[in-house]
């Protein structure tokens, strides 16, 4: 092997000419160069796990890393879609900083325009001996963006510098994209999560709507029902009113007719006599029925009023002298317990009438710590022993009463209380909770 084979060899193992006789110091800075070249591929590899980071973050990491591998004075990457975006940094005598917006580029918007315009390396004179070196950043052949910079006179420039800038500039084309296409993918996702959350809150708010509705239609189906119910026993009284009851009344006239017709001391007069009481009997249980199958006035909201109309048509249809006291009450009630009270005191007012034999009856009620209070009370004969210890009543003529006023009470949650007064009659008391109302 001759002289020239050995250097040719020599050349091939350790990257230097063999052209003069000392090769160290050549070798040295190739190896400085190769030490610094595998340093910045370091750079650029961490540089390039900033993609989840966002592009701006990507981009500036990117910038970093040419500004330090090429010792550069300043360092600007530019993207051109979907709209132009720089980002740059420079050396200044307070070390490294990044570009303010609006910074002079004029040294090198030239080389940024002829890189995207040629789509390949340029190298431009910048005065003073540095240099402008710019590289395209290609993605599927297509031009993105390019990274530039400036470098000092200086520094040495070779085919590896120029393999470093234009792997960097294209690896950073991928890198850019996939921070674009992260970030979108995470803006469908921000948006995907919205839909979804608006989408279960419309559905929690059509569920209680729609449990809103049930309990809608379920009021509207009682108070239908209930309307439906006054309405029939509006009509049975009346029509019992103006035929049995009007019926019975002329039967008893027409007995009385023949009574004073009659010899007292006939055996006709005494039967007639018997048939008037009968009649008579039969207009009072009449009456009795009528005023039972009166309802509530299913517009009246007032409980105070519906209490004052029972009154005076009870004074009405039995001429007996009922008054009505009233204290704290609101103007305003529920429908339940208006209904409930109304009933229980129509229930009380016909009981004192019917077997009381009262004169006179009362009726108090009042709202006091948390609680409506009734009190009717009557000044007749009192209510039988057996019907006042009766716990359970049995329905019978007597108690049958007694048993509806109890389970209307209790229906509203409260408690029925019936004494005999030292000064006579019968008192009802009913004290209902209100915040014990059935819901």
């Amino acid at each position: 092997m001759d002289d020239s084979d050995r250097e040719h060899l020599l050349e091939s193992l350790i990257g230097v000419s063999a052209s003069r006789r000392t090769y160290y110091s050549e070798y040295r800075e190739n190896e400085r160069r190769l030490d610094r070249a595998i340093a910045s591929v370091a750079m650029i590899s961490g540089a390039l796990c900033n993609t989840t980071s966002g592009v701006a973050c990507l981009a500036r990491a990117v910038v970093e890393v040419a500004l330090q591998h090429f010792d550069a004075s300043l360092a600007v990457l530019v993207l051109n879609a979907p709209e132009t975006s720089r980002w740059g940094m420079r050396r200044t005598a307070r070390g490294v900083e990044p570009l303010e917006p609006g910074a002079d580029l004029a040294v090198i918007e030239g080389a940024i325009t002829q890189v995207l315009a040629q789509h390949g390396l340029v190298m431009r004179e910048a005065g003073a001996g540095m240099r402008v070196l710019g590289a395209p950043m290609l993605l599927s052949d297509q031009v993105v963006g390019a990274l530039v910079v400036v470098l000092h006179a200086g520094f040495t420039m070779d085919e590896r510098e120029l393999s470093v800038l234009r792997t960097l500039a294209n690896q950073a084309a991928v890198a850019v994209e996939n921070a674009r296409l992260y970030e979108e993918s995470e803006r469908l996702r921000a948006q995907a999560v919205a839909l979804y959350e608006d989408a279960l809150r419309q559905k929690t708010e059509l569920e209680e709507k729609n449990r809103q509705l049930a309990k809608a239609r379920y009021r509207l189906a009682a108070a239908r029902q209930n309307e439906i119910l006054n309405s029939e026993r509006t009509r049975i009284a009346r029509d019992l009113h103006d035929s049995v009851a009007q019926h019975l009344i002329s039967i008893g006239m027409n007995l009385e007719w023949c009574r004073v017709q009659l010899d007292p001391q006939s055996p006709v007069y005494e039967r007639i006599c018997n048939a008037k009481e009968m009649a008579r009997s039969a207009v009072t249980r009449m009456r009795a029925t009528i005023f039972q199958l009166t309802p509530v006035n299913g517009a009246q909201s007032s409980l105070v009023a519906a209490l004052r109309e029972l009154a005076i048509d009870f004074e009405k249809t039995t001429n007996l002298n009922v008054q009505l006291h009233t204290a704290d009450v609101p103007p305003m009630v529920s429908v339940q317990l208006a209904s409930g009270l109304y009933y229980i005191a129509q229930e009380a007012l016909f009981n004192a009438y019917k077997h009381a034999r009262a004169r006179q009856i009362s009726i108090a009620i009042h709202f006091h710590s948390g609680a409506a209070h009734l009190v009717i009370a009557d000044d007749g004969v009192g209510i039988a022993e057996e019907a006042l210890n009766a716990v359970t009543p049995e329905p019978t003529a007597q108690h049958f009463g007694l048993r509806n006023m109890r389970e209307r009470v209790q229906e509203l949650g409260g408690t029925l209380t019936i004494l005999r007064p030292p000064v006579g009659g019968t008192e009802v008391r009913v004290v209902v909770p209100l915040q014990e109302l059935p819901g």
